[in-house]
């Protein structure tokens, strides 16, 4: 099991859920010793933030098509 993820922004989604679900695996089997079930318990939280922004960036992507007239999608701008 490699305990060395990068949380950066090239991980992309899919590759930090898989890391998520051997962390959790990891954690759940109670085998592991105090000090390692801590070290993949902050792992896990940065990975789970990281999946959050990328989720977060993925719904204003999508937020910003929108369906013009002639049936088309068009991309608009967000309004803050």
């Amino acid at each position: 099991m490699d305990t060395n993820f990068k949380n950066s922004e090239s991980d992309n989604f899919e590759t930090s859920i898989l890391r998520l679900e051997e962390i959790v695996s990891a954690l759940e089997s109670g085998k592991l010793p105090l000090a390692e079930t801590l070290k993949l318990y902050e792992e896990a939280i940065l990975i789970y933030k990281n999946c959050n922004q990328l989720l977060d960036d993925a719904e204003q992507k999508i937020s910003m098509l929108a369906k013009a007239d002639d049936g088309d999608f068009i991309l608009k701008e967000l309004a803050e």
